[in-house]
């Protein structure tokens, strides 16, 4: 069975999944709000390359502003936008719906909370999205390395599931369908999936986006490797205490080898695997490259999920709050960009202790 596809958000994430779906012939149309990169996929085609090599593609693509000159309704509609414009970008979908249209999301945070009010949970899938990637200019995405997939010999780079738990068939026809951008697999757990990668998002996310470094210089310097330690413990405590199975990114370290390495002892162990060798392909998380685009990020759908989630469940998130005032500082143009980020988060956080 042929599918029709559209992809709306055609950032790192959509982009490489609709490209990948594209260039193994399925019949996907890229829907973005960037007109230099829709008119550039359109003209020249998509770049997809990096750590899987160099692929160009040609791709559909059509600027929302077209959205509504499209003709039809879509079997799946990936909704890849950032987390603040869900919402927005579902309802311009709306009618290219039908009663069994899929809407899936690989993004970050947990839109499937957004999305399924508006379309119905019996419609709604998730996707886990594990890979790293960057798009600095039109038509041209660039796949990195991160520390968790440079731990498996096969790189994991998609997880499918439905609310519910259950392997549905359509779960299977996705895991398919997205394969041709990597190894994809089906999730009986969305829920703990999405706040496990919940973790590596505020971990790195803010601190590489207040900093300026990349991703696997956050890993390597002392006092940022404290401080994404402290997040991604803080982003644990909370998701279990919520009564989901979050799991520790780095390998078989627990959440005590983490509180551990945060300690004034710390883990030889973690530290090496955390400040290990650089990727081949070195990269910026997607907090960070929004940054230096100038856009707004998605701190309050990150770190800042934790921290209420934290404040509703009586945890204290105090690295979680600070990194969200920091960010939220830098946003505004009140603090630049830069490694004194932070101490003022480490000030913070003595304060509110």
């Amino acid at each position: 069975m042929a599918f029709r596809i559209a992809s709306i958000g055609v950032g790192a994430i959509g982009g490489t999944l609709a490209g990948f779906m594209s260039k193994e012939g399925e019949d996907v149309l890229l829907i973005d709000s960037w007109k230099d990169h829709v008119d550039a996929m359109n003209n020249r085609g998509l770049t997809l390359d990096g750590i899987t090599g160099e692929h160009k593609v040609e791709v559909k693509a059509i600027h929302t502003d077209q959205i509504p000159a499209i003709e039809g309704t879509f079997d799946i509609v990936v909704v890849a936008v950032k987390s603040y414009d869900t919402q927005e970008a579902v309802r311009r979908m709306l009618p290219y719906m039908r009663d069994d249209t899929w809407v899936i999301s690989p993004q970050n945070s947990i839109n499937e909370l957004r999305i399924a009010p508006l379309v119905g949970a019996s419609r709604t899938l998730g996707c886990i999205t594990t890979i790293s990637a960057g798009i600095y200019e039109p038509a041209h995405i660039t796949r990195t390395g991160s520390v968790s997939q440079s731990l498996q010999k096969e790189p994991l780079c998609f997880k499918v599931g439905e609310l519910h738990g259950e392997i549905t068939p359509r779960v299977e026809k996705i895991v398919d369908l997205f394969s041709s951008a990597g190894k994809t697999v089906p999730t009986q757990d969305l829920w703990g999936e999405r706040w496990s990668k919940m973790v590596t998002n505020c971990m790195v996310n803010a601190t590489a986006a207040m900093t300026g470094m990349m991703s696997h210089e956050v890993r390597a310097n002392k006092v940022s490797r404290m401080q994404i330690l402290n997040l991604a413990i803080e982003t644990i405590k909370v998701g279990r205490a919520l009564g989901y199975n979050v799991v520790p990114p780095m390998g078989d370290f627990s959440l005590e080898d983490m509180e551990k390495a945060a300690g004034t002892n710390g883990h030889p162990e973690l530290d090496k695997v955390l400040s290990g060798e650089p990727p081949a392909v070195p990269g910026r998380p997607s907090m960070a490259q929004d940054v230096i685009k100038g856009r707004l990020t998605e701190i309050e759908y990150l770190n800042g999920m934790v921290s209420d989630k934290g404040a509703e469940m009586g945890i204290n998130t105090p690295y979680s709050n600070a990194v969200v005032e920091v960010l939220k500082a830098v946003e505004s143009g009140e603090f630049e960009v830069g490694i004194n980020n932070l101490d003022r988060v480490a000030s913070i956080v003595g304060a509110s202790v």
